[in-house]
């Protein structure tokens, strides 16, 4: 037990005070919820709105982050990260506290990926500007043991299931079933894992195609 808390103090003395490779303990303490042995590596881009931010336990994000939650809509987690996630250099979540963003366990994510459940006005008539016009907001999901490829850009309103693969540079703005692999500009379901012969097969009507 002492050797544990040894540990945990050594931690945090070459991680936060001689190296500052990770936020301290006052950091910490501004999110809603700061899981055990979860990481965020300086120097980060943005924490703001930290009281709407939940982070699981044994999680890492590397630095360069953004995690942000805009508005005064919310009294609970907008932003919940699950346990055991591994996000890699410049992430970015950004959400409106009018709907959630919601990663839930063993995700892995690559480098420079965007996770939005926000969206401008694109009213081309309207005499205010895009960057004024009101925002929309809805709901976004990223399902258990899923794996984000690198500058992957998820947009809002998007459900991606679990132990998907979503390959590098894909714009995700529908839904992605379980066990899927999709790509594209925007993200296409390309296959599909089939649980009795083993294998990824061709998306298709038969397996679930639409």
């Amino acid at each position: 037990m002492l050797y544990k808390k040894l540990q945990k103090i050594w931690h945090y003395i070459k991680c936060v005070i001689i190296c500052r490779q990770e936020i301290g303990y006052g950091s910490k303490k501004r999110f809603r919820k700061f899981g055990e042995n979860s990481i965020i590596a300086r120097p980060y881009l943005q924490l703001s709105g930290c009281r709407n931010i939940e982070i699981g336990n044994g999680t890492t994000i590397l630095n360069n982050s953004r995690l942000s939650v805009y508005g005064n809509d919310s009294n609970k987690a907008n932003i919940t990260i699950g346990n055991n996630c591994y996000i890699g250099f410049g992430f970015s979540a950004l959400a409106s506290s009018k709907a959630n963003i919601t990663i839930e366990d063993n995700v892995l994510f690559a480098s420079n990926v965007i996770v939005t459940n926000e969206n401008h006005g694109m009213d081309p008539e309207s005499s205010v500007p895009y960057m004024d016009q009101e925002l929309t907001a809805k709901d976004v999901s990223i399902g258990e043991g899923s794996w984000i490829g690198e500058k992957v850009c998820i947009l809002s309103g998007v459900s991606i299931g679990k132990k998907c693969i979503i390959g590098a540079g894909a714009v995700v703005t529908k839904s992605i079933p379980s066990y899927s692999i999709a790509t594209g500009n925007p993200a296409k379901v390309l296959k599909v894992y089939n649980f009795e012969s083993k294998r990824w097969e061709k998306y298709n009507e038969k397996n679930g195609g639409k």
